[in-house]
Order: structure tokens, then C-alpha cells, then sequence
């Protein structure tokens, strides 16, 4: 889910926006399948997670300038960027209420 969506669903819902979400810090437990406790009893399942592209392993496209001998050259690589959790990561997740789901 995008934030622009997210951002439609709050727009759409009406009421006051202190209703619509929390912060709220958790720590992941589990990587396989991926469990984030966030009290001392209440833990996360992949089911109610939506993950941000920050905390994944993703390929993008960077353009740079490579200065050489022979003057500036542009370049476009692919690089693979991995910040994927790990078991004991601290993390903050806004829980959405009226959908029930925590990104």
C-alpha cells in the first residue's frame, strides 16, 4: 500500500484526526514468517503488516556524474539496496485503527 493511498483512505474516512492513527514502537521477533511484538503479550503476524520499501531488500536505478581523465561522464546503474529487518530491530509503526492494518 502506498502512502498516497493510505492517504486517500484517511481523507475518505472523515471524523476527527485524532482517531486515525497511532505511533507505536514494536520490536521484530521473527523474520520467517515475520512477527513484530509491540506489548509484552500482543505480537504481529505478516497478516496486519504492510511493509515500507525502507525496510526490504529492492533494486533502483541511480544516475550519477563519473568524472574521468577524459571529462564528466553520466552513468545509470542498478544497485541492490538491503535493509531488510532482522530478529531484535527496534522499529515504529503507525497502527491505522478504523482498517485495521499497521505499516
Amino acid at each position: 500500500m502506498t502512502g498516497d493511498t493510505l492517504l486517500d483512505m484517511i481523507n475518505s474516512r472523515g471524523g476527527n484526526p485524532n482517531e486515525y492513527s497511532d505511533i507505536v514502537p514494536g520490536k521484530v521477533i521473527s523474520i520467517a514468517p515475520l512477527k513484530i511484538q509491540y506489548s509484552s503479550t500482543a505480537i504481529l503476524t505478516e497478516d496486519f503488516l504492510t511493509l515500507g520499501e525502507h525496510v526490504t531488500k529492492h533494486t533502483v536505478k541511480m544516475t550519477y556524474q563519473d568524472r574521468s581523465d577524459d571529462g564528466d561522464i553520466k552513468r545509470t546503474e542498478t544497485v541492490t539496496i538491503d535493509q531488510s529487518l532482522k530478529v531484535g530491530d527496534g522499529v515504529l509503526m503507525l497502527r491505522c485503527s478504523y482498517v485495521k492494518f499497521w505499516y
